[in-house]
């Protein structure tokens, strides 16, 4: 008789049982995706305010009593962590297949596109402030600068969008120098009221500079985009389905947040990017470890302020109208809610907090004045009981962990000193 050979057999079972693990968990990522997505369409969709109300509370039970299962939580992380390409895979696919759900409404549609443009502002912004630490209120004068400078190459040189579009990202990165120059001889709130000045002076000059930005008769008549004989006005065919025009802009926006979400992955990981972290902890340590300080906080500003001005040449183009309206001081605290909520220095939590923060006030448009009441409530309450962001970033959180900790033994110290024996 043949002799059996037990390790191989117990090898061969064990990769088996490993095969069907990983199948399991593939099976119950995509069900949680799909559940989130399909979560998200279905609020998209309410019209009835009472509804949406109810909705959103659902919601938010939900996540919180999600949050509080444990062992949900661990093989969520472990699933994500292990099978990361195949879950990207499902959320692009996702992104892809939402103008072809939303075909009958292109309002949701633009909706989309344009959360997809503050997602690049957004992602812009999380360089500065979430990875170099530098508090920036003035990002609506890069958002205009891409916007300006693209929309006035096209309407009175002609120039391509494609070549307008960098071309807008590189005069904002310039004003991103000029803004950090002056600006960095100050820090904290500081740096916050000079940027915030900046950005005061900058909206009255759109307003006054005719011969640049035609003050407050705006740029008209932006040409859209096009690719080959396709311009972006015409509709779109996918698999054999018509889509609006709007889904043009759409996968745009989709392409240039991916880009940004790119960037930022790779700068937070490289050595520039845990420069930038050292001086967000402390200017002092870093300095010593011969770190430049302002050749990298205006690198900073510069990188941060290119994406702002992409984010601005896109949406020039795709409403085909711009003013000085579009560009005020509201803009820049938008783009700085968007990082704070989402999480700073996590570039997921920041592409959520823009679509949070643009698609929410949008559908409790139906509350009129109420909705910018329920809105900074809603704000409110985040920053009460997640101050750290709804996804805060790995290194960001262990450090809230860790402050978390020292504060509660210093507090269990101070108690113990308290106690007094009994004689």
């Amino acid at each position: 008789m043949p002799e059996i050979d037990f390790l191989d057999t117990q090898t061969a079972s064990d990769d088996s049982r490993d095969a069907a693990r990983r199948v399991r968990d593939m099976a119950g990522l995509a069900g949680v995706l799909a559940g989130v997505y399909a979560a998200c369409l279905v609020g998209l969709v309410i019209e009835n305010p009472l509804v949406l109300v109810a909705y959103l509370a659902g919601v938010t039970v939900v996540i919180v009593a999600v949050r509080r299962i444990a062992a949900f939580a661990a093989w969520l992380r472990q699933a994500l962590s292990q099978h990361r390409r195949f879950a990207w895979g499902l959320v692009v696919a996702m992104l892809a297949a939402y103008p072809m759900i939303f075909v009958d409404d292109p309002y949701l549609i633009h909706i989309g596109a344009l959360a997809g443009i503050f997602a690049v502002m957004a992602l812009g912004l999380n360089i500065t402030l979430g990875l170099a630490g530098l508090l920036d209120v003035g990002f609506a004068v890069y958002f205009a600068a891409g916007a300006y400078t693209s929309a006035q190459l096209a309407t009175i040189f002609g120039v391509d969008f494609w070549i307008g579009l960098p071309l807008g990202g590189l005069v904002a990165a310039i004003f991103g120098f000029c803004v950090a120059w002056p600006a960095l001889r100050v820090q904290g709130h500081y740096l916050a009221m000079v940027t915030l000045g900046y950005g005061l002076i900058m909206n009255i000059l759109h307003r006054n500079l005719r011969g640049v930005t035609n003050g407050t008769d705006g740029v008209i008549n932006i040409p859209p985009p096009a690719i080959g004989g396709h311009e972006f006005i015409d509709a779109i065919t996918v698999f054999g389905l018509e889509l609006p025009f709007q889904a043009n802009f759409y996968y745009l926006a989709v392409v240039l947040t991916g880009f940004a979400f790119l960037v930022n992955v790779r700068l937070r990981d490289s050595n520039l990017g845990r420069c930038w972290e050292a001086i967000r902890e402390d200017q002092v340590a870093a300095q010593c470890f011969a770190i430049d300080l302002t050749w990298l906080k205006v690198l900073a500003f510069s990188t941060g302020a290119f994406f702002g001005g992409l984010g601005g040449a896109t949406f020039a183009h795709m409403i085909g109208f711009i003013h000085p309206d579009n560009f005020i001081l509201l803009t820049s605290i938008t783009v700085l809610a968007m990082v704070l909520i989402g999480g700073m220095g996590n570039p997921f939590g920041v592409v959520v907090g823009a679509v949070l923060l643009i698609l929410i006030p949008e559908r409790l448009r139906e509350f009129e004045n109420l909705r910018l009441l329920l809105f900074g409530g809603a704000m409110a309450l985040i920053m009460i009981y997640r101050p750290q962001g709804l996804f805060p970033g790995t290194r960001r959180r262990r450090l809230l962990e860790k402050a978390k900790m020292e504060k509660l033994i210093e507090e269990s110290g101070k108690a113990d000193a308290h106690v007094r024996p009994v004689n």
